[in-house]
């Protein structure tokens, strides 16, 4: 299908960014983001700066959307109408996405399995999956807004955003996710709430811009370091960390993600190291065949989705692990798995040489 094909060759593209990307850090080793390459961010912006019809199309795009950022009034965790069995409102709380009341029953339970068909209730005010997505969205266009603009009406923006939710006590999210992904009647949180953290790595990105131009008083930096700090300890104590941590598919990858680069942020340059050593077995070995496919996400209803959006966070993995000397692109286990390989087994269907034989319901976003 024509999504499926998009898709897939948007990644391919993103296979030929990677590649450039991992040799050029090895030689300049300057670059100071943990979650994207300022080195390419720059060359972007001398694009701009010369009228290059292809990026300055991209950013008079992005500063149409950071603009309309400008007027949307932070929406924190503490606005949701229904609270978290802890009693606290500042706790994050989701329901599983692909579980839906139980048409059979009067009380709707057990809830039923709806695999990769979303229930329309997740997306409510009264729980926080849409206001966490939101703020990911909009920390990611301010910070690139003012990147590329300087203009510090998108720094000032995005600072009340962070300050709203990770600083003023009366609104920030506390720095877990208990009640992630829970299953009316069955469970209170679930390992599966993790993932919807993945794109804190905008919040990172976003504190990280801000802060080289001393955006953040220095107690402001001490109360998100703070945050940051046990946010990473629940993540890496916390029995759902835990599972994500020994887990087999993508919630195990985008639990890396967020640990290695967060890990970073603190300084903890040592663990993360280990943690990306290890993903050479526990992730690249049990996720990848040798022939390049992911099993595991090829037998998902969204088979194309999660098998690209996988992949795409082990290359960012790889890209992380460049300042740290450890090279997971490279890597081939004993028997031939490996990234690469992974991104080979999608060329021919990106390519359209051949048909995507594997289930894909609904429409798909590229990633």
């Amino acid at each position: 299908m024509k999504n499926e094909k998009n898709l897939l060759n948007s990644f391919i593209c993103f296979l030929l960014l990677s590649q450039i990307t991992l040799a050029q850090e090895v030689i300049k080793g300057t670059n100071k983001l943990i979650y994207l390459n300022e080195y390419h961010l720059g060359k972007v912006k001398e694009l701009i700066a010369k009228n290059d019809a292809f990026f300055t199309e991209a950013y008079g795009e992005l500063i149409v959307e950071a603009t309309k950022e400008l007027d949307i009034v932070p929406n924190p965790v503490t606005n949701k109408t229904t609270i978290p069995p802890s009693g606290d409102v500042h706790d994050y709380m989701s329901i599983a996405v692909y579980r839906w009341p139980n048409p059979d029953t009067e009380d709707g339970m057990p809830w039923i399995v709806k695999d990769g068909q979303i229930n329309p209730m997740v997306r409510t005010d009264d729980l926080d999956w849409t206001r966490l997505g939101k703020m990911f969205g909009s920390l990611n266009k301010l910070s690139m807004a003012y990147y590329f603009s300087e203009d510090i009406k998108y720094a000032n923006k995005a600072k009340s955003i962070i300050n709203t939710g990770f600083i003023n006590e009366n609104t920030k999210v506390n720095p877990n996710i208990n009640f992630g992904q829970g299953i009316p009647g069955e469970f209170l949180g679930r390992r599966a709430g993790m993932i919807e953290w993945k794109n804190i790595s905008t919040v990172v990105t976003t504190i990280q811009i801000l802060d080289a131009k001393n955006i953040f008083n220095d107690d402001e930096m001490k109360v998100l370091n703070t945050w940051f700090y046990n946010y990473y300890q629940w993540a890496k104590t916390n029995k759902f960390g835990l599972e994500n941590d020994n887990g087999l598919q993508n919630h195990s990858t985008c639990y890396d993600f967020q640990m290695v680069g967060i890990a970073r942020y603190l300084g903890l340059n040592d663990e993360a190291k280990s943690r990306l050593e290890a993903a050479k077995m526990k992730r690249t070995d049990t996720q990848i065949g040798p022939d390049g496919a992911q099993p595991r996400e090829l037998g998902r209803t969204r088979s194309v989705h999660y098998s690209s959006m996988n992949l795409k966070v082990m290359t960012s993995l790889a890209e992380m692990g460049v300042p740290l000397g450890v090279d997971l692109w490279s890597y081939i286990s004993p028997d031939g798995k490996s990234i690469k390989n992974a991104f080979e087994f999608l060329r021919p269907y990106a390519q359209g040489d051949e048909k995507w034989p594997y289930k894909q319901i609904g429409g798909q976003k590229k990633q």
